[in-house]
């Protein structure tokens, strides 16, 4: 059955997939993405179908244009969003960037194609832009009183950022925001900070980096998942033993409520 969505019905969608074929029947499931990129972008030209690659993506919050260094990969027509993606499978971070760009551009239909199937049709995603902006209501939520008062602080800020963004997005967006939302409040925020891992006295270079520190004291991590499950606290708390800091908090932006979903990180905790 034909995908239909508003006035873009199915013809739009049906011309960007028959010349995405067209590559993929070239060049079959083994370059990279950028390649077909590329050569879907002439395929496009040949055929007379406007279109834009590479199109830079903010993030607005609260009238601040926030850079995430999110860009799609095609716009067709002014209409369609379409991200390409070289891949072995794809994964649910990729159908929530689709879902993420979606939002932000405002744009009614995207496209995730993934052009390493057998098959490319198999590879093909179809989503619609359902998100309304509306009034949520404000979480009040009864926060643990054994927090401390920055604690309290970063919480509120959480919250807020909850409840402008709702959940759904990636966890960069979040993080952008949160950032923001910390800074209107006059906190003091340190991001990125490289990690120095040490083993038996010798130093082992290393990518990893601290999320977010606050007020030099705090740090702060977010998620993005179904349920915040030990694992991914046992990955903050490793990240906490290597930083300056001694106590953290895990925050689950893709919760519903995040009353049960705001968890405290210490260095002292020991796994039974």
């Amino acid at each position: 059955m034909p995908f239909k969505h508003e006035n873009l019905g199915g013809e739009l969608s049906g011309q960007l997939i028959a010349a995405a074929i067209a590559v993929h029947r070239e060049f079959g499931p083994g370059v990279d993405e950028p390649d077909y990129e590329r050569a879907l972008s002439l395929e496009l030209t040949a055929r007379g179908i406007e279109h834009e690659c590479q199109v830079g993506l903010p993030l607005i919050y609260k009238e601040a244009h926030l850079d995430c260094g999110y860009r799609i990969d095609l716009i067709v027509a002014r209409q369609l969003l379409i991200e390409l993606k070289a891949v072995e499978k794809l994964h649910p971070v990729h159908e929530a960037q689709l879902i993420t760009y979606l939002r932000l551009s405002r744009l009614k239909l995207g496209l995730l194609i993934n052009f390493a199937e057998m098959m490319l049709r198999d590879g093909i995603l179809r989503r619609a832009n359902s998100h309304v902006p509306a009034l949520r209501q404000h979480n009040q939520l009864a926060i643990d009183t054994t927090f401390d008062p920055l604690s309290h602080e970063v919480i509120n800020a959480a919250i807020e950022v909850q409840h402008v963004l709702g959940p759904g997005l990636l966890r960069s967006a979040y993080e952008a925001a949160l950032a923001h939302e910390l800074k209107l409040r006059g906190m003091k925020i340190a991001q990125r900070l490289p990690v120095n891992l040490v083993y038996r006295e010798q130093l082992i270079p290393s990518e990893k980096e601290i999320p977010m520190v606050v007020e030099g004291s705090l740090m702060v991590a977010c998620v993005c998942t179904k349920e915040v499950e030990p694992i991914h606290l046992a990955r903050q708390r490793s990240l906490l033993k290597v930083s300056d800091v001694e106590a953290g908090l895990c925050f689950n932006f893709h919760s519903d409520s995040m009353a049960t979903e705001i968890k405290r990180i210490n260095r002292s905790y020991r796994p039974k």
